[in-house]
């Protein structure tokens, strides 16, 4: 981790954990009242913002379509070739989305935190994806 992100070690703690409990809830096998309470009890980590996550959790689970809908009008999926946003890839957009509306977090925050997590969950070139489609959506 750079030394930048060293100070908000909790909320890029909760953002990988919002990774792994949106790509739960993918899957539509669990109320998402029950993921929540699943990540936020069992998977103890102890440097992780909660309040941050079920925040960001809520706020998605409560605009999922309004999100979508952004992603859809401004997403130039015929420029990296792809017919649908990939489910990781369209849950860490969620992210920085959610985060931008609740916390007013820089631009710049967003983008770079964007990529990291892309980097990590997605496939091997979705963080340019993710990079281009923030930057619209958020300007």
């Amino acid at each position: 981790m750079n030394k930048n992100l060293a100070r908000y070690k909790e909320e890029v703690n909760a953002r990988e954990l919002l990774v792994q409990a949106f790509y739960e809830l993918s899957f539509g096998h669990n109320d998402p009242k029950i993921i929540e309470n699943s990540f936020t009890k069992n998977f103890v980590k102890k440097k992780v913002n909660y309040i941050f996550f079920k925040d960001i959790f809520q706020f998605v689970v409560k605009n999922k379509a309004d999100l979508k809908e952004q992603i859809k009008n401004k997403a130039e999926l015929e420029m990296f070739g792809i017919l649908k946003v990939e489910t990781m890839e369209e849950n860490i957009i969620f992210i920085a989305l959610a985060e931008a509306e609740l916390f007013q977090t820089p631009k710049a925050v967003l983008i770079d935190e964007g990529i990291r997590l892309s980097k990590k969950f997605g496939a091997d070139s979705s963080y340019k994806f993710v990079n281009a489609t923030l930057e619209k959506i958020l300007n």
